[in-house]
């Protein structure tokens, strides 16, 4: 019985130290060796465990799509309504987005070095957002002025733009409020945005 856990234990502390890794120094910057380096486990059982070293930032990149999966819909499952299901996914994304910086620096490195695949769970995510926003736009209840994957790029886009560039701001402009002021009075206005696009 130790076996299967030590596998498992083996297995979530090399994913954890690449994540950090792959974060840091994108997938070309964080060597085998770095990573064996950071988790005390070798490079021979981690590609025992894990194939190469592709597999396993793919494998990297599903825990982050999957936890950032889990959050969207545990976060807007009970709604009542299509605006407040908005709502909360919107500050269930925020709040993701600003707090687990991993996944987003991995995907801002995945740009630069052209790594253009998204993780399986990551694809079917947008499949689905994109599903339920073109069923509301059927049923009337959101506006088809905008394509569905125009609609949730706006709304996306500004997350990242605004956590990437909040503290230039308030240091530029000097803004008094404290971050955590600015973060919500940008997330109360996203809504608002994002409400106001949706209707007809």
């Amino acid at each position: 019985m130790r076996k299967p856990r030590d596998g498992e234990d083996t297995r979530a502390r090399v994913l954890q130290a690449a994540e950090e890794l792959f974060a840091e120094k994108g997938f070309s910057g964080a060597s085998l060796a770095l990573i064996s380096q950071r988790c005390g486990i070798s490079d021979g059982l981690i590609l025992h465990h894990f194939q190469s070293k592709q597999n396993l930032y793919r494998q990297v990149l599903e825990a982050l799509a999957g936890r950032y999966t889990r959050e969207l819909f545990q976060a807007s499952g009970g709604a009542a309504s299509p605006q407040e299901m908005m709502q909360q996914a919107l500050a269930a994304s925020f709040n993701f987005w600003k707090q687990d910086s991993a996944y987003q620096r991995i995907s801002l490195w995945a740009y630069l070095e052209g790594e253009t695949g998204l993780a399986d769970q990551e694809a079917a995510l947008t499949v689905e957002l994109v599903r339920q926003v073109g069923r509301l736009q059927e049923q009337g209840l959101v506006s088809a002025r905008y394509t569905p994957m125009v609609f949730l790029t706006m709304i996306i886009g500004p997350i990242h733009f605004w956590l990437r560039y909040r503290d230039h701001f308030k240091d530029i402009l000097n803004l008094p409020e404290p971050a955590a002021e600015l973060d919500r009075l940008f997330l109360d206005q996203l809504v608002t945005l994002v409400g106001d696009m949706a209707r007809r």
